[in-house]
């Protein structure tokens, strides 16, 4: 350690100041992440924290794709336990706390980075600048929309600190924080956390190799019981999202993606331009009109730490800094051949045969696992640059000066961004050329690194964008519905459903209590998506679905889609309303056409037409069906097929049913029949779901293609239906194996 590096605390409050001026207007401002981030994960962690503090299980989400297995999503970031904790502590977070709360995990990697670099000595610079690139350059700026993303590339160097501290005195006590650090990181199982735990591996193995000579066997022995508390509280800590998230994948549509799913996510070599111009094919200026997806290809870290690559062949010279320098660059080029996906034949070798790469469909990810080690080698080389000597900085800066004015030039109308960038550099320059110390140096340096970004990586671009959630709260579309949804003639509220409205609009209902068919996310339920066709988004094209096309759409009945939002987009066609849908409400962004022939949640039908396993019915057949009347038996498998033949003759009768009790995760009946009856429910046959007569188990029955059915004997009973998640992994455990 150089004596002359500033304190960690010293160095962390410049750090800190670096983070509030980037972030300012999220901060500060009003403004919040954008896109994915507000219109997917905001609602995501708002129903998880919300469900919890009213004393509810959060297992279940009832407000898109007509119910949704929240625990078992990989995203869904339920069970991330500092950014839950975050948004626990408000009574009511909105989208800017939601913000704060992911901001801060990105200072927190970036306090963990300055830590791991301040350890390799040399002057103050290299550990804040390489501590910013990780908070800020490339991919770490211009992806903060993807937030389960976010936070496990936050936790990648508290984990790598964390370890280090292992192996420099092994022990339980120095095994407990690496475990929670690791156990934390793949609560989010993302790709990003796939890659930095292979990555994470081979460092800790490599790393031990080279300490295991110098160990006495009592540090040994200390190694192994460091190293197993560490892998006993990751697995205590990951293991639920890990095992609850494979059972919902194995019944969704995504359990296995081929191989050409990966091409539109894999990055080509044009990517690479944006490594020294940010504005690359007028990337910044038209995102849109640029030839290639610019968020998942903007690799640009900054003019000042690709010149900061000065000072690397001081740094290779001195051999206690060159593992961590070679193990970067391989880092570095691995990560490139990887995000370069489809456009090479090593990712289609590497699908075939690495376990769990049949999950994924963007390479691109690993732009991630590049900016991590791109951080790593200009922090080690900035800090071998000679700060005390003018010449060298008057140098890196003068080059600076010039690289920013050309990129500037080809910003044209951002002025703003030509002033702060160009300016700030024009000043460094002028200022490191008077007498001073390599201190006030390297401040000026982190100035110009901080211009530099907000001009280009945080412009406002990639990184803020009004709070639509706001806007959607307060929509007066909003409080009809809210208003007008209510339990009109049954205890079960309706659904909606939308088409053409903004993104904000598919799962933003979950603030508000909205049950909708439509959501925003790539997990589905694969029966949901045979039958219904669910839009990924609404940005997604909408599917053929057979039995819910217009004039029918008996799939929208059947879900009691009472409501239907409808956009207004002047390049589209005019909507026209199906058979049974009057206006009820028209405002400046949406139209509301209600559906008079939507059934309720509850349905009492007197006969049943049992199907085979896999057999659908006709469609003419199926939409000229009152279903208040007759219910189709589609069973799910054999079992099911055999219990509904045993009961279909002797289940004629009527029932009614009270809603006694209803939350996400369960609802309470009270049914009353005069002989044995069904109740068929416009709610999807999920695996998990359990029916308990008077306390009895009674099976549930797959009815009118991917609903629930029960045949409920005669009397008056009890009947709750509530969702298990152990019972949902023991369904895909018995069918999977």
């Amino acid at each position: 350690m150089n004596p002359g590096i500033p304190s960690f605390r010293r160095l962390f409050a410049v750090l800190c100041v670096v983070w509030l001026v980037l972030n300012f207007n999220v901060l500060f401002g009003g403004r919040v992440l954008p896109w994915d981030a507000l219109d997917q994960f905001y609602p995501t962690v708002y129903f998880n924290a919300q469900s919890l503090r009213a004393g509810l299980a959060p297992w279940w989400n009832p407000y898109i794709y007509s119910g949704y297995p929240q625990i078992g999503d990989p995203q869904g970031m339920m069970f991330s336990p500092l950014l839950m904790a975050w948004m626990l502590l408000p009574a009511n977070p909105g989208a800017v706390w939601f913000a704060w709360g992911v901001l801060l995990h990105v200072l927190m990697g970036g306090a963990a980075m300055l830590g791991i670099l301040r350890r390799y000595g040399g002057n103050s610079l290299g550990p804040l600048l390489g501590a910013t690139v990780f908070m800020a350059g490339g991919v770490a700026a211009s992806r903060l929309e993807h937030v389960p993303d976010v936070i496990a590339y936050a936790y990648v160097p508290v984990v790598i600190l964390a370890l280090r501290h292992l192996l420099a005195s092994p022990g339980w006590r120095r095994g407990l924080p690496l475990g929670l650090a690791a156990g934390a990181m793949v609560t989010q199982l993302v790709q990003i956390t796939y890659l930095f735990v292979l990555v994470i591996v081979a460092h800790a193995a490599i790393a031990t190799g080279r300490c295991w000579q110098a160990y006495s066997p009592v540090q040994r022995r200390h190694w192994f019981v460091g190293i197993l508390v560490a892998v006993v509280v990751a697995s205590i800590l990951g293991f639920p999202q890990l095992v609850f998230s494979w059972a919902a994948m194995s019944v969704s549509n995504r359990m296995d993606l081929p191989l050409s799913a990966a091409a539109a996510g894999s990055l080509d070599f044009r990517a690479f331009l944006f490594l020294l111009d940010p504005n690359a094919f007028d990337g910044l200026r038209n995102p849109s009109k640029a030839p290639l997806d610019v968020v998942s290809a903007f690799l640009y870290i900054g003019a000042l730490p690709l010149l900061a690559l000065w000072g690397l062949p001081r740094a290779w010279a001195a051999p206690a800094l060159r593992p961590a320098l070679a193990s970067s660059g391989v880092l570095a080029v691995l990560a490139i051949v990887y995000m370069l996906g489809t456009h090479t034949p090593i990712y289609g070798w590497l699908y075939s045969w690495l376990p769990g790469l049949v999950h994924f469909r963007r390479p691109a990810d690993a732009a991630y696992l590049f900016n991590f080690a791109m951080a790593v080698i200009s922090g080690i080389a900035a800090s071998r640059i000679r700060l005390e000597s003018w010449q060298e900085p008057v140098v890196l800066l003068a080059g600076a000066t010039l690289w920013l004015v050309v990129v500037c030039l080809s910003m044209q109308d951002r002025h703003v961004a030509i002033f702060l960038a160009v300016g700030t550099a024009g000043a460094a320059l002028w200022q490191v050329g008077r007498p001073g110390t390599s201190w006030r140096t390297a401040l000026w340096f982190m100035a110009v690194l901080v211009a530099d970004y907000r001009s280009f990586n945080l412009n406002g671009t990639f990184n803020e964008t009004a709070n639509g959630a706001g806007r959607f709260v307060k929509s007066p579309a909003v409080g009809y519905l809210v208003e007008n949804l209510g339990h009109e003639d049954d205890a079960l509220p309706y659904r909606i459903s939308t088409a053409d409205t903004r993104t904000t609009w598919d799962n933003s209902g979950s603030l508000l209590g909205i049950s909708s068919t439509r959501g925003y996310n790539p997990l589905r339920y694969a029966l949901y998506e045979t039958w219904y066709q669910p839009r990924e988004s609404s940005n997604g094209p909408q599917g053929p679905a057979p039995y819910n096309e217009p004039p029918g759409n008996r799939l929208d009945d059947l879900l009691s889609v009472r409501y239907l939002v409808v956009g207004h987009h002047a390049d589209r066609p005019s909507f026209h309303a199906p058979a049974g849908y009057s206006i009820a409400q028209s405002t400046k962004d949406v139209d509301i056409w209600r559906n008079e022939d939507a059934y309720p949640r509850l349905l009492y039908p007197a006969s049943a037409t049992l199907l085979g396993v896999d057999v659908a019915p006709d469609v003419d057949e199926f939409t000229r069906t009152d279903f208040s009347r007759m219910l189709w038996l589609t069973p799910r498998d054999d079992e099911d097929f055999a219990v509904a033949s045993a009961v279909r003759d002797s289940c004629k009768g009527t029932a009614t049913a009270t809603v006694v009790t209803a939350t996400p995760t369960r609802t309470d009946l009270r049914v009353t029949a005069a002989s044995d009856a069904w109740l068929a429910m416009g709610d999807l046959d999920y695996p998990g779901w359990k029916a308990e007569l008077d306390g009895e188990t009674v099976p549930i029955h797959r009815a009118n293609g991917m609903f629930r059915a029960v045949c409920v004997p005669a009397g008056e009973h009890r009947l709750a239906l509530r969702f298990d998640p152990l019972a949902l992994v023991a369904y895909a455990w018995r069918h999977r194996y």
